[in-house]
């Protein structure tokens, strides 16, 4: 094995990390830095473009100090970001135009009313639903609202990508512009078959391509970093929760992987040549740019767009201090638990109802505790509905055989437990937290055959009738409330 390390950059909602990790996938070293998300007004979620590339810096900037002569050992860097979240930049002046709109800013969703294609085509094209959460719909919203980036756009000077691409271009010596096609895809513009950008969803939004970073395979040459005397290369452009997929090493047939935090995301391995489940998304992973076999990576794919966010949310408006010390001691204690029919940031996958409204059923208004534990219960939930839709709805499914967890909210026994009492599936949490990071790192290695499992604990299925009941009444009451029998 060598004695390379791997730098990881893992830019997200709450702080931006760096990482190093060695060959053999043990975490070196972590540094964090915390950035701010602003919600100016509803559905509107920023960050400060300047503030972003700041915080790395600064990260960056404590490496020789805390590497010392294990600086000399970094062998490539990997950039991975919040998938979803977009800006728009001066390409002349390197300077943002527009904030950050944030994976979670839903403020253009009126665009999407306006498409003359179908969902079903548009899944076609690129593998996904059209949700506000893209990219396509705030870039229209930048190009029709902001000054600045009309008048960039007139003269022929308006870069216009993913966050990570904003980032690539602000950190590397080059100004390297270009994209990967995992941060491309949830543009809502990128064609899925033929891996380039989609001259039918472009001029659907009216979007000039020009504005558009070109397109790279995930594994490539994005540019040099400059850290202290040492120059090293970006080698890895991708999405966090793609990255967070590998944390593991290559993901087996028939294994789920769920990382839940800010959102929850579950995923299987599935063949490029498959068509994911009604209201699933297929999602390109990581591609290498070579011929071979394993050359592009995909997952069927859900969401769910609430997880921490919507305990965050819920716990403001009940009035619930310090919940994260006391949730999983209520998961233990609470009977009486109500049902949470989450629609924090919009109802993901497979329901996709972006204007959906929360609410709870059958609460007791004095019980902020087992209200709390019914949005956990309710992510569970969620996250349930999406694995019986790739269980029994997906004819080319492998049987599944267990449940990785990583993210957040899975150092909550409560939450890894009630999933493998409903999924009737064994549920492994491994040590690390920082899943993305590990991901990455794999990656970066040029994902080696061995890449040691961190220990973990396991959570066997129990019968809990209680549960399985209240999933039972969700559903129903979910079917009432979108209309949607599932």
């Amino acid at each position: 094995m060598n004695d390379f390390l791997y730098l990881v950059i893992d830019q997200g909602g709450q702080s931006s990390r760096v990482l190093v990790f060695d060959a053999s996938g043990q975490q070196r070293l972590i540094l964090r830095e915390s950035v701010q998300t602003k919600h100016p007004m509803p559905g509107r979620v920023e960050q400060e473009p300047l503030e972003v590339v700041a915080s790395i810096r600064t990260l960056l900037d404590k490496l020789p100090e805390q590497l010392g002569a294990d600086l000399y050992k970094l062998k490539s860097v990997a950039i991975v970001t919040q998938r979803s979240s977009l800006v728009c930049w001066d390409r002349q002046t390197g300077g943002p135009l527009s904030p950050v709109l944030s994976w979670q800013d839903i403020r253009a969703a009126g665009y999407l009313k306006t498409l003359a294609l179908s969902d079903t085509e548009i899944a076609e094209h690129t593998g996904l639903r059209p949700n506000a959460h893209y990219g396509a719909s705030k870039m229209r919203w930048c190009l029709d609202t902001i000054p600045g980036v009309k008048a960039a756009l007139g003269e022929q000077r308006l870069a216009c990508g993913p966050l990570a691409s904003f980032l690539l271009f602000s950190l590397t010596r080059e100004h390297h512009f270009a994209v990967d096609p995992g941060n491309a895809q949830r543009t809502l513009l990128w064609h899925l078959p033929s891996g380039r950008w989609d001259e039918v969803l472009l001029a659907q939004f009216d979007i000039p391509k020009t504005i558009l970073p070109p397109l790279q395979p995930s594994a490539s040459n994005f540019g040099d970093l400059q850290i202290g005397d040492v120059s090293l290369p970006v080698e890895l452009l991708n999405g966090d929760q793609n990255a967070a997929f590998f944390c593991r090493g290559t993901m087996p047939a028939g294994q789920v992987t769920i990382n839940a935090g800010t959102g929850a995301f579950i995923a299987v391995p599935c063949p490029q040549s498959a068509v994911a489940p009604e209201g699933l998304l297929k999602t390109l992973i990581f591609e290498t740019g070579t011929d071979t076999a394993t050359a592009r990576c995909f997952v069927v794919e859900g969401t769910v767009n609430g997880a921490a966010s919507a305990l965050e949310l819920q716990a403001a408006e009940l009035g619930v201090t310090d919940y994260q010390r006391k949730l999983e001691q209520w998961c233990r204690s609470e009977t009486k638990i109500p049902l949470f029919l989450n629609g924090v940031g919009g109802l993901g996958a497979p329901y996709w109802q972006g204007d959906f409204q929360s609410r709870f059923v059958d609460v007791d208004t004095k019980n902020n505790a087992a209200a709390m534990v019914a949005v956990l219960e309710s992510i569970v939930f969620l996250l349930m509905v999406n694995l019986l839709r790739i269980r029994d709805g997906w004819k080319e499914s492998e049987p599944l055989t267990g449940i990785q967890v990583g993210g957040g909210l899975s150092q909550l026994d409560g939450f890894c437990q009630r999933l493998a009492d409903l999924a009737r599936l064994p549920v492994l949490r491994g040590v690390e937290t920082e899943a993305t990071g590990r991901g990455a790192a794999f990656l970066l290695a040029g994902r080696p055959e061995v890449w040691p499992a961190q220990p973990g604990d396991e959570f066997a299925p129990m019968t809990n009738a209680e549960l399985s009941g209240r999933f039972q009444h969700w559903l129903k009451a979910m079917a009432e409330a979108t209309a949607t029998v599932l």
